[in-house]
């Protein structure tokens, strides 16, 4: 389970969210809205990269606040555009989460880097790869330790035709057991993977949503 309470964050006069509150229960979720409306700052928030102003947020039963370390380790954050250092490998960035999550990057993470095509590209640095190559490292990062709550910004941006396929098959098949929220204006992939949508103005509240 991800709640949210009460969530908000201005940077300067500007206020990007305002009092947002909802509890995420384990499937699929395509928040929707206008570029520029607070989705990817919510997204950073609910992953613990930046602080709200005010609100609570609870990932799997741990205040993230109160509680980071334990929160983070229940979760995945998979960026739109990867700020991964760029002289880590790919192969880096898999220890590296793996270790902070104290996990193995075990048989099923190979299945799934075979699948993405990775393999041939673990050994390149972030700064020499692909766009879509950085995403699908990042992808399989993501999947590392079975998260109770994955959140994805644009995930299917920069993927070939097959990386798409296989991240379609994979969220369908995390439904039911993991929170998955991710913002996204791709419709097609949206209704391929069957998420629920999510108007981001219903979430906050009725003087910001203008209602």
């Amino acid at each position: 389970m991800l709640r949210v309470h009460e969530v908000s964050k201005a940077f300067g006069r500007r206020t990007v969210l305002r009092q947002v509150s909802h509890s995420f229960a384990p499937g699929l979720h395509a928040l929707q809205g206008p570029n520029g409306i607070g989705k990817s700052t919510l997204l950073t928030i609910l992953a613990g990269i930046q602080a709200p102003d005010s609100g609570t947020v609870i990932v799997d039963g741990h205040d993230l606040l109160a509680a980071p370390v334990q929160a983070k380790a229940r979760l995945a954050f998979v960026p739109d555009d990867g700020p991964v250092y760029p002289f880590l490998t790919g192969r880096d960035l898999l220890d590296l989460v793996a270790q902070a999550k104290r996990a193995r990057v075990d048989a099923r993470i190979a299945r799934l880097i075979e699948r993405l095509g990775l393999a041939p590209h673990l050994s390149t640095r972030f700064g020499q790869m692909s766009l879509g190559t950085q995403k699908k490292t990042l992808l399989a990062a993501a999947w590392i330790g079975q998260p109770a709550v994955l959140l994805l910004d644009e995930p299917s941006n920069a993927l070939d035709a097959v990386a798409r396929g296989v991240l379609i098959e994979e969220l369908r098949a995390l439904r039911g057991t993991t929170v998955v929220v991710m913002s996204t204006h791709d419709a097609d992939f949206v209704g391929a993977v069957d998420a629920d949508v999510l108007s981001f103005a219903s979430l906050q509240s009725a003087e910001e949503a203008g209602i």
